[in-house]
């Protein structure tokens, strides 16, 4: 994905060469900008580079979003029960999850027509790997299932370990009865998109549209003490957006950005 980014940041570099000479427009102006959008909130700044090119460069934070969820066992516990020396009795397990993104950006933006504001952009995230966690709410309350994952352990018994399930992962409860696992990807996140409007605005204020896609690989999930879990076919049903950006390798990218021309 690199490569493929760094060929489409020549070709439109090649493609305004000739005209870079004789630009008027050569970081003639700044822009700063405010956007929103599936990246959170941000600020940035904008130059042009030529009458075809605007560089742009800024931060964006997604604001640490909390949604409650359940959590349920692997197994049953009308199967495990009868083998253990205190029955577990647990059924809707109240979860929290919780966004945490923070990236630094760079794009290109590059108007295949001069007198339009259509655009194509490449450039990159970087930044964060964390994307998101999720951990049970109720402190101590899975301590039942270390205890009988320990028995288990002990007496070479021939059940799985007792676990959560968040869609293909499952997470195991630590020495003090809690869960928590964090969600990463790569920190480099190339990027490829495609909008309306400028970043260096010809109008003092100005309003700017862009749709991509952030390729930041395949997301990673590790438990509380950052050992990277096992991904299998748990199917769990819980989890809510954790279980759902999980599964994906491309981040769907969708901004609105207020941008107003300083010079």
């Amino acid at each position: 994905m690199k490569s493929i980014l760094l060929s489409l940041i020549a070709a439109m570099i090649a493609a305004t060469h000739l005209y870079a000479q004789t630009d008027t427009r050569l970081f003639n102006h700044l822009s700063v900008g405010l956007n929103v959008g599936t990246t959170g909130v941000g600020a940035d700044i904008a130059m042009p580079a030529t009458r075809f090119l605007d560089i742009e460069a800024g931060i964006s934070i997604m604001p640490k979003i909390k949604y409650n969820t359940n959590l349920h066992l692997n197994l049953s516990t009308s199967t495990i029960n009868p083998i253990l020396p205190t029955p577990i009795d647990l059924d809707d397990i109240p979860a929290q999850g919780k966004l945490k993104m923070i990236n630094g950006k760079l794009m290109i933006n590059f108007y295949p027509i001069a007198v339009s504001s259509f655009h194509i952009s490449v450039g990159a995230y970087f930044g964060s790997t964390e994307v998101a966690e999720i951990y049970n709410t109720i402190d101590g309350q899975l301590l039942p299932i270390y205890q009988a994952n320990t028995f288990i352990k002990d007496n070479n018994l021939p059940f799985d370990e007792i676990g959560l399930t968040v869609g293909d992962y499952q997470l195991t409860p630590d020495i003090n009865g809690n869960v928590r696992a964090t969600l990463k990807s790569n920190n480099f996140k190339p990027y490829v998109g495609l909008g309306f409007g400028r970043a260096v605005p010809k109008k003092r204020i100005g309003f700017k549209f862009d749709l991509g896609a952030m390729f930041w690989g395949s997301p990673e999930v590790t438990d509380h003490n950052g050992v990277s879990l096992t991904k299998q076919n748990w199917d769990g049903k819980d989890g809510g957006a954790f279980k759902t950006i999980s599964k994906i390798k491309v981040y769907p990218v969708l901004n609105f950005r207020l941008c107003g021309r300083i010079f």
